[in-house]
């Protein structure tokens, strides 16, 4: 069996791993038990009953009341992190939409799990506290463009800020489906209508009629009557000898909010209460209701100042705060006769009165004696206040976790971006490239700024859990979006897959990694220092580059099989040790990434030849090339062997061909290639011109 039948074979089991997995979840939901959160919620607070809702308990305060509701994220919104599986939190929510608390319970992020530790995950969560789910909200910086002065900024966490990002969507999408469900008229938009300055109109009765601001609706006895026909309360007719054509409903409504509507139907008594109540109470939206007909406004056991029982106002399918003003009724002279009162309708909790809002109320009919059962018939007008008077004032809209990421890494962006062309354009240029006496040292500037600037300061090595995590997602049904929080490494990615189609795994592998690139300054260091190299023989070479094949088959096994494994397992790659967090780790990982370092300063790149699950991945991958990117010559491998004798690789074969899911672009080959002093075939040739000369 050759080499390339071997991969084939383990290429083949790899697809029947994923194959295999692709009916299972990812991963079991890692929810806590009512037990253990209990425990998590502290005095004076304390869990109730769980609700309807899986995940979500009721909140109970030191007198036993409920408070606000208990919400385990990953039961509602369980949105993949970067390990594939989601992020489990605590959201504590009061009865308002305000977060009186966020903790952690159990997360799988790589950066969390070691390295960093969870201590500044769990300090990220605290600046929840006192926010609601209507403040806009943002992780990063105000760099002083875009949101508003209201938009809430929170503090990331260096090195993990996709990371936070999920959480942070997971936290907001979870508190506001609890609230839109559990906290009717709390969890919607939160547009602020005020009162435009300087209004000087005057106003008459008639003017108000006519322009629509004092608006009459009925209702007759016989549309009553019809809408207790056939039910229990048709013969409790509180007004038997009402012709059907009588008024049931004679109602006025007039929305008194405008100084100047207020000035145009109020007395002068009347008229200094209510700007009082305007000063206590500018979030108020008044409406005067004036009612003629047989119903009246308030039942014979209403509370002057409390909410009326049969008026109610609703917005979006959302009850409206609505409450009596207690207003002493002086009304000018002119206006209908009847039963008056002015209501207050809050605008704080998102009641837009300049958008259409329904006003209802409720015909009540009663049944029996000792006992009586109660029956009711709605009718209901759609209202709206006059545009004239009001400026809507709508809220920062917060920036997607995509357009924060992009808006807080823009300067970093732009430095990748800039260097990926200039990488580009070295590999795409390749053969003028190492016509330069320089390249040499061009190349190691390359790698520096791999190292640094994609490494330690951008954070951007890739890993193996990102695809595979992003398979998974996507066989389970869920949300790829968790690629978007890390535009950086997404970048990185793109350019890698582009680079596969022209250069197969040589561009990453090669040039933009950045553990690759710490391994290559670790190799040529010692070389210098004249460390002796050993020599792999060519058989064991190619067998020992299988190995990277089955460390990503037997990850991707564990991922799927053996989820709360996969973190251990992911280990193998020492990139989070050496990159991420630049060896500030237990000793034992240190002493793991370190030694896979220093194997490189005696068998060239021997992590990445023969151990990394990513560069098996990226070999694979490289299949995708569509073309040869290096020159080769017919004497190349017959006579001549230099270039697979000097390729330290060992991605030349025999023949002279490239082995291009084993080639780094090293771009040694290309420089033999160009060099009429090194390249044999050259050489010959311009041996034989100066003899025929």
């Amino acid at each position: 069996m050759t080499r390339s039948d071997i991969i084939n074979a383990l290429f083949r089991s790899l697809l029947g791993v994923f194959l295999l997995a692709f009916g299972a979840q990812w991963a079991a939901a890692d929810l806590v038990d009512e037990a253990e959160l209990r425990d998590a919620v502290i005095a004076p607070y304390s869990l109730g009953e769980p609700t309807d809702i899986n995940g979500v308990w009721e909140l109970l305060n030191g007198s036993g009341a409920r408070e606000g509701y208990v919400i385990q994220s990953e039961a509602i919104s369980p949105l993949p992190g970067f390990s594939g599986a989601a992020i489990n939190m605590m959201v504590l929510l009061d009865m308002d939409g305000g977060f009186i608390d966020v903790k952690l319970l159990n997360q799988s992020e790589p950066i969390f799990v070691s390295g960093m530790g969870e201590a500044p995950f769990r300090q990220f969560l605290e600046q929840y506290r006192g926010l609601s789910i209507n403040t806009p909200i943002t992780i990063g910086t105000n760099y002083g463009s875009g949101g508003g002065g209201s938009l809430v900024y929170l503090d990331g966490v260096t090195k993990a800020t996709a990371s936070v990002r999920i959480a942070h969507e997971s936290i907001m999408a979870a508190a506001r489906e609890v609230a839109r469900q559990k906290l009717k008229g709390i969890a919607r938009p939160q547009e602020k209508v005020v009162l435009k300055p300087d209004l000087d109109q005057t106003f008459t009765w008639d003017q108000l009629v006519e322009e629509g601001i004092a608006r009459h609706v009925v209702a007759t006895h016989g549309e009553v009557r019809g809408e207790f026909a056939g039910t229990t309360w048709q013969s409790d007719d509180p007004f038997p000898g009402a012709d059907d054509g009588d008024p049931f409903i004679d109602l006025w409504i007039v929305d008194v909010t405008a100084p100047p509507v207020a000035k145009a139907v109020m007395g002068a008594r009347m008229l200094r209460d209510w700007e009082r109540l305007g000063r206590i109470s500018p979030d108020d939206q008044t409406l005067l209701l004036i009612e003629a007909g047989d119903h009246g406004l308030v039942s014979e056991d209403f509370v002057r100042n409390t909410a009326p029982s049969w008026i109610e106002a609703k917005q979006d399918d959302f009850p409206v705060s609505m409450m009596d003003a207690d207003l002493l009724i002086d009304l000018k002279e002119g206006l209908p006769d009847g039963q008056a009162m002015v209501l207050r309708l809050d605008r704080r909790l998102g009641f837009n009165p300049v958008r259409e809002w329904q006003l209802s109320l409720l015909a009540i009919r009663y049944h029996g004696m000792l006992q009586p059962q109660e029956g009711q018939a709605r009718f209901s007008w759609m209202v709206r206040a006059d545009e004239r008077f009001f400026d809507v004032l709508t809220p920062p809209k917060p920036l997607s976790p995509f357009e924060s990421a992009l808006v807080n890494r823009r300067a970093d962006l732009l430095l990748l971006g800039g260097f990926l062309v200039l990488v580009f354009a070295l590999m795409t240029f390749n053969r003028r490239f190492v016509r330069r006496r320089e390249y040499r040292l061009v190349r190691y500037g390359v790698l520096a700024a791999t190292l640094g600037l994609i490494g330690w300061w951008g954070q951007g090595q890739l890993s193996i859990l990102t695809p595979i995590a992003t398979l998974s997602a996507a066989m389970a049904g869920k949300s790829l979006s968790f690629l978007l929080y890390d535009p950086f490494s997404l970048v990185i990615w793109i350019a890698a897959i582009i680079g596969f189609f022209i250069w197969g795994r040589a561009l990453f592998c090669g040039w933009l990694c950045p553990f690759g690139a710490m391994q290559e300054f670790v190799g040529a260091i010692a070389k210098r220092l004249g460390v002796r190299q050993l020599t792999v023989s060519g058989i064991w070479d190619r067998r020992l580059k299988l190995m990277k094949y089955a460390v990503l088959a037997g990850l991707v096994a564990t991922l799927f099989y053996r989820p709360e494994h996969v973190e251990t397992a992911a280990e193998v790659e020492p990139f989070k040790t050496a990159i991420s967090v630049f060896f500030q780790r237990e000793w034992y990982y240190v002493f793991y990434a370190m030694i896979c370092l220093f194997a490189s300063a005696v068998v060239f790149k021997a992590y990445c030849r023969y151990l990394c699950p990513l560069g098996a991945l990226m070999a694979i991958g490289g299949w995708l090339r569509l073309t040869p990117w290096i020159e080769r010559r017919a004497e190349c491998g017959s006579p001549c062997q230099l270039c697979k004798v000097k390729c330290d690789y060992k991605a030349i074969k025999t023949s002279g061909k490239i082995d291009y899911s084993e080639c780094f672009g090293c771009l040694e080959c290309v420089d033999i290639y160009e060099d009429r002093n090194k390249c044999v075939p050259l050489i010959v040739t311009d041996k034989k011109r100066v003899r025929v000369s």
